[in-house]
């Protein structure tokens, strides 16, 4: 095995404290450094932060200390108010002192206009960032990425035309913490359905994650150019019947906000071709998996659904993919199985970033061929 890659957290809370985690039991990284945003955790060791003793590594709220430090490579996993210009700058910062960037949070598509657009820098200011420090640039995670990105697209490979993609996420999220992005009234639950709406927080946010996304399935699909994507969002609330109280303490009183349905709708002129659809709830009693859905027996709903159908010619593909909580004893890492499965996305991409040309990294879900080493020359008849 070579030489470690050197890495760096920016932000070590519940996805950068697992993706820490999990590089300190890999024997090729090794961690470096972490950003802590925190007085109370200025000088703490990493591994005590995130659970795992101490392992000999400082975190700092001090981006300069971060900005100077060795290490090949920063995951950043902020907190969602930060998305935008704030970051960029330190992304931009980090980059341009020869840091190469995995982010789970942001740059999923950085070509991909969005309200927010306005107040940040342009994505040229990125791609040139990395070209000064000689680094790569890589937003990755479970959804955007692994769901539609890969498993959608490598799906719609199976037709001659597609028409029209949807993905549904539907997700309980009764056991998230009750601060989880701001906490679990601030993405709308708790609150009277009449107040969901279109121009909510949670609606907003999400333009910077399925937008991008909406953005990439175009590209993909229709090779056509970002400015062409129209992108259309709205956000509505499902009451509970009963009073439902998460194991955080959050409570529901019946006719408050138990479920919400955040869908992204992408157009190509007037060519609606992707529908993007998040569906959360607070418990089995409030279960909501979407409208419409093409499998008529989804059983005991587990806490983790996607469901993706993939209309064209000469076919419609249909398919269902379930994350379960892991059984007792298992690992702890893994509670949250979407945590568990971004941590996988960022180390898949450790060594594809640290070796790729200065630029904007980006999956490819086209085919990809390499000789098979398994079968040798050694033998052969001359």
């Amino acid at each position: 095995m070579g030489t470690p890659y050197r890495v760096a957290i920016w932000g070590p809370g519940e996805v950068g404290g697992a993706i820490a985690r999990a590089c300190h039991r890999r024997p090729d990284t090794a961690l470096v450094g972490a950003k802590v945003f925190r007085e109370r955790k200025h000088g703490a060791d990493l591994g005590e932060l995130v659970g795992i003793g101490p392992i000999g590594v400082a975190a700092t709220t001090s981006r300069a200390e971060i900005l100077a430090l060795d290490c090949d490579v920063v995951i950043v996993t902020p907190r969602p108010g930060v998305l935008g210009n704030e970051l960029d700058t330190d992304v931009i910062a980090l980059l341009e002192s020869g840091k190469n960037v995995i982010s789970t949070a942001s740059y999923h598509n950085p070509a991909m206009p969005n309200w927010l657009s306005a107040t940040r820098p342009p994505p040229s200011r990125l791609l040139k960032a990395c070209h000064t420090g000689g680094v790569t640039l890589h937003g990755t995670g479970v959804h955007p990425t692994f769901m539609v990105e890969r498993v959608a697209m490598t799906l719609a490979r199976a037709l001659s035309e597609v028409t029209h993609v949807r993905c549904v996420e539907a997700v309980d999220f009764a056991a998230a913490s009750g601060s989880m992005w701001g906490g679990l009234r601030r993405l709308g639950f708790g609150l009277d359905p009449a107040e969901v709406k279109a121009g909510a927080p949670l609606a907003l946010f999400g333009d910077l994650y399925y937008g991008d996304l909406t953005g990439n399935v175009a590209h993909h699909l229709y090779g056509v150019g970002m400015d062409e994507v129209k992108v259309v969002h709205d956000l509505r609330g499902l009451p509970a019947e009963e009073r439902y109280t998460t194991r955080s303490g959050f409570t529901v009183e019946p006719g408050q906000t138990a479920a919400l349905h955040l869908t992204h709708r992408g157009f190509i002129g007037d060519h609606h071709f992707f529908t993007n659809e998040e569906c959360w709830y607070l418990g089995p009693e409030n279960a909501y998996l979407g409208d419409d859905l093409p499998f008529a027996d989804h059983g005991t709903p587990g806490p983790i659904n996607y469901t993706i159908e993939i209309t064209g010619e000469p076919s419609v593909v249909r398919t269902r993919v379930a994350f379960e909580q892991n059984r007792a004893g298992a690992n702890p890492d893994r509670t949250n199985p979407i945590t568990g499965a971004s941590v996988q996305a960022v180390l898949d991409a450790l060594p594809a970033v640290c070796a790729a040309a200065p630029g904007i990294l980006t999956d490819d879900p086209r085919p990809r061929y390499v000789h098979d080493a398994r079968v040798t020359l050694e033998g052969a008849a001359s």
